[in-house]
């Protein structure tokens, strides 16, 4: 009996393995082949900008749209890192909006050779991109060091953090950069340090939409003992 369970299990193996793979292969095919409904989050990315403007304020990031063709293609259609362009080439200063039609994401995000073979159903959100452009304005800000921490029992910052360099060149809209008088740097945890350490530090321009240079400086922190760990034997707090 063991026997013949074995070569039912193992007769012809080979043969066995093929039919299963092209089986395999074959549910595959006709599962790929059919229609389906995919909701695809796009990236927007937005071109033209004279340089002499900026855009305020936080535009939307991606757009959902739904897509429908065969599962196959839009395998492919997730394997493509497509991006809608939101041409900003007219614009001028003032609210700026542009709609997002099914036509413009099939003709301008899709790669050509998907365009048609799937189907864009609809836009979701959003379906507008609203933004408002403002002049440019260029102004060098100085650099604010952000510690964070404390160093080592017994020691103490001597003297005061320094960056280089101290200031940066910013530019942004104008209504940003115009009240700015200072960037803080990314944080500098200092928590333990006992020696003088130097670091290079990103300049954080925080949610704004600012472009900084240089995007990096120098920081050199310094420490030193503390008075009490100073005092010489036999003075109050020496040893």
């Amino acid at each position: 009996m063991a026997a013949r369970i074995r070569e039912i299990l193992f007769g012809n193996l080979g043969l066995k393995l093929a039919s299963l793979v092209l089986a395999l292969l074959l549910y595959a095919h006709v599962v790929t082949e059919q229609q389906r409904e995919s909701i695809l989050q796009i990236p927007l990315t937005l071109t033209g900008l004279p340089d002499s403007l900026a855009v305020s304020g936080h535009p939307p990031e991606r757009v959902g749209v739904k897509i429908r063709g065969k599962w196959k293609d839009l395998i492919r259609l997730g394997l493509t890192s497509p991006y809608l362009p939101v041409d900003l080439a007219h614009a001028a200063p003032g609210p700026f909006r542009s709609t997002i039609t099914a036509d413009d994401v099939a003709g301008k995000a899709l790669p050509p050779e998907l365009s048609k073979l799937v189907a864009v159903t609809e836009v979701e959100e959003p379906r507008a991109v609203d933004l408002v452009i403002e002049p440019k304005r260029q102004k060098r800000v100085r650099v604010a060091l952000r510690l964070t921490g404390a160093p080592a029992a017994g020691y103490e910052l001597s003297g005061p953090a320094v960056a280089v360099p101290e200031s940066v060149e910013v530019r942004g809209p104008r209504s940003v950069v115009g009240p700015l008088d200072s960037l803080s740097t990314l944080p500098i945890d200092i928590t333990g340090e006992r020696e003088k350490i130097q670091r290079q530090v990103e300049i954080d321009p925080g949610p704004l939409r600012l472009s900084v240079e240089p995007r990096r400086c120098l920081v050199t922190v310094r420490f030193a003992k503390t008075a009490a760990d100073e005092a010489p034997p036999g003075t109050p707090g020496g040893s």
